[in-house]
């Protein structure tokens, strides 16, 4: 409730508040450079708030001691690449699976839903540089939902992707709602909110 996220003395966000509640998708629309990636950060405490309050499951978790208690339930996809180039498609997921989950057996199960969830089981093998754009984009996507979590942030997840993996990215983004995982979306495109 009521961010206020500065960068030194430059506020960035000023007074936001929203509310989303489980199984809901909620779209964040703004033009580049309108503070989207910075709530985001904020909410996810990679940015510290300069005052106000954020709320997951009924907890407070404007603290770091308190977001570490929920945050194996929450996924950042971040509008950047965050993958290894000298990993493969398979340890890539597996390693950021690894952060959440550390039973292997489990971590195995869970790395093959990824896979076959964004369609790239067909390239487990491939580095990144290997990858179009839309496959590594895919990929960005696993290495952040392959730990089944309950809440997830995507931070304009179809940017610069080819029509065919945009639908792909939709219809997978629209598939884990209905699954159950609650989904805050930013974007500026219009016709996908």
């Amino acid at each position: 409730d009521d961010i206020h996220t500065a960068y030194g003395q430059s506020e960035a966000l000023h007074g936001i508040s929203f509310s989303a509640h489980a199984n809901e998708t909620v779209a964040i629309m703004g033009r580049n450079g309108m503070g989207k990636t910075t709530l985001f950060k904020s909410l996810m405490g990679i940015l510290p708030l300069k005052s106000g309050a954020i709320q997951v499951a009924g907890q407070d978790v404007s603290r770091d001691e308190s977001f570490r208690r929920v945050a194996k339930g929450i996924a950042y996809v971040p509008q950047g690449r965050m993958i290894f180039p000298t990993l493969t498609v398979e340890e890539n997921i597996d390693y950021f699976c690894s952060l959440y989950v550390s039973d292997k057996a489990k971590r195995r199960m869970l790395v093959d839903e990824a896979l076959d969830f964004v369609g790239l089981r067909d390239y487990r093998t491939y580095r990144p540089a290997k990858l179009s754009g839309g496959l590594l984009r895919r990929l960005n996507i696993a290495c952040g939902i392959a730990h089944k979590p309950d809440l997830i942030f995507f931070d304009e997840p179809t940017v610069a992707v080819d029509p065919q993996s945009r639908n792909a990215i939709l219809e997978g983004i629209q598939r884990l709602n209905r699954e159950g995982a609650t989904v805050i979306y930013t974007s500026h495109y219009m016709e996908e909110v």
